[in-house]
């Protein structure tokens, strides 16, 4: 089967159709499960799995040729001088026998064929363009998800930290060692860092309910804890392969799409080459003493030629026309977007980097030693409340802003990685194409300019 034999470039085949379903409560989840998962389940990709399966049965359809026609009649019945006697041969009637083809001219149906099959090209080379893109969501959508449970974990050792310090508060207060006002200034905080706590966790359930749709499974994973596989800091961008922009499916899928819409044209441009019908006819009219004027059997040939009188299929030849220049300027603009992807999200990737080195190698364990001397100095009688409030508040927005710079580095050289992935289909059969370079790269003419149906081809 052709889906069987589609492959998720850098993934290996695709898994068969199953039932998706969410993973078991409480249980834990990998990213390589949930690209998994989504290969089996995600709506696009399966939308994209159907489309390639339909245009294998084009391909199909495109191969038939016209069947014959098979025709029989009747004629010269006379109700007044009746059909004679005997049997059904030696009736008064002109019975006809007649069987007529079709043939197709100018290569009709070696093109239709072409065109389906380059057309199945591109719906194969869609596939793995959208497997890549959405696989790319699911990733997206997981780091999100482990982020947002990374700050329920920093937000509730916070308030557990603020709930160990209220309690020593309150037998300091007691003893006198500390104010009342202190005291309700830390509960303040406390109620603070709860409220922070309380919109983490909605928001934590937020993106596991994303992570699911994108993943394509029912349900919100709100009892599954997300098992974040973080990439390191020294982590390597992949270099750039030479025909790594040449071999990205959703390119390979445009260039398929090229000459499909190539194929597409010359089959418009035969259609003003007539077809021709041929007949062949057996007749029947035997002699009897009601019709002496029989002709007993005979035969006859027949040739049939349209006339093109009214038309020559010249709206078809000038709509394929437009239909290859607007190909032609896709694959153009898909070229162009994919060149600039790669050197965007390679700068995203590298800023990223400076960004999480610096929070983890100066900004987090400055905050740390900021916050833990103003714990020090609090706990000796020191420094104020203030100043140990204004310590925690650094410390933990630090912490949060920390997981988001972790996040936002795994995000974007996932990103990068989707972006350099490469067709599985070997490039003599990822459409009967050429390469992008031997291709025209003309935009389509202005609308107000006349597209001529007899227009080199490519």
């Amino acid at each position: 089967m052709a889906v069987a034999a589609s492959a998720h470039a850098g993934s290996g085949p695709l898994p068969p159709d199953g039932p998706c379903l969410p993973p078991p409560a409480k249980a834990a989840l990998t990213l390589a499960q949930a690209r998994l998962d989504a290969l089996r389940c995600n709506r696009d990709i399966i939308a994209a799995r159907r489309g390639e399966e339909a245009s294998q049965a084009d391909i199909q359809v495109a191969s038939q040729r016209p069947n014959p026609v098979l025709s029989l009649g009747m004629a010269n019945i006379n109700p007044h001088l009746g059909v004679g006697s005997g049997g059904p041969r030696s009736k008064t009637v002109d019975s006809t026998f007649r069987i007529d083809q079709l043939i197709e001219t100018a290569n009709k149906g070696g093109l239709r064929e072409q065109t389906a099959r380059r057309a199945s090209a591109a719906a194969g080379e869609m596939l793995q363009a959208v497997t890549a893109q959405q696989s790319t969501a699911v990733e997206q959508a997981f780091y999100d998800a482990a982020a947002s449970q990374e700050r329920v974990a920093v937000l509730t050792e916070t308030v557990a930290l603020y709930g160990r310090t209220q309690q020593a508060n309150e037998t300091r207060l007691k003893a006198g060692d500390v104010s009342r006002a202190d005291v309700t200034k830390l509960q303040l905080d406390v109620l603070r860092a709860q409220a922070d706590l309380r919109q983490a966790s909605a928001d934590h359930l937020r993106d596991k309910a994303m992570l699911a749709q994108a993943i394509g499974v029912p349900g919100t994973l709100q009892s599954n804890r997300l098992v974040p596989d973080w990439p390191a800091l020294d982590a390597p961008a992949p270099a750039v392969a030479p025909d790594t922009l040449e071999r990205r499916p959703d390119v390979t899928a445009a260039e398929a799409r090229l000459a499909a819409a190539a194929s597409a044209r010359d089959l418009a441009r035969a259609g003003r080459v007539p077809d021709v019908t041929i007949g062949a006819q057996a007749e029947h009219y035997p002699v009897s003493e009601t019709n002496t004027t029989g002709s007993g059997n005979s035969y006859g040939v027949f040739i049939s030629i349209p006339l093109f009188v009214r038309h020559s299929f010249g709206g078809e030849a000038r709509r394929a026309e437009v239909d290859y220049y607007a190909a032609l300027d896709d694959r153009n603009r898909v070229l162009l977007e994919a060149q600039n992807e790669i050197g965007r999200l390679h700068d995203q990737v590298e800023a990223a980097r400076q960004s999480l080195r610096q929070m983890r190698e100066a900004v987090l364990p400055a905050a740390e030693s900021v916050a833990a001397s103003a714990e020090f100095a609090y706990n000796k009688g020191a420094s104020g409340v203030l100043d140990l409030l204004d310590a925690r508040r650094a410390l933990r927005q630090t912490r949060l802003d920390a997981v988001g710079v972790q996040s936002e580095f795994a995000k974007a050289l996932s990103a990068y990685r989707a972006a350099l992935q490469r067709s599985s289909t070997p490039p003599a059969e990822a459409a009967g194409t050429t390469s992008p370079a031997s291709l025209p790269s003309q935009a389509l003419p202005s609308t107000n300019s006349q597209v001529s149906t007899d227009a080199p081809r490519p």
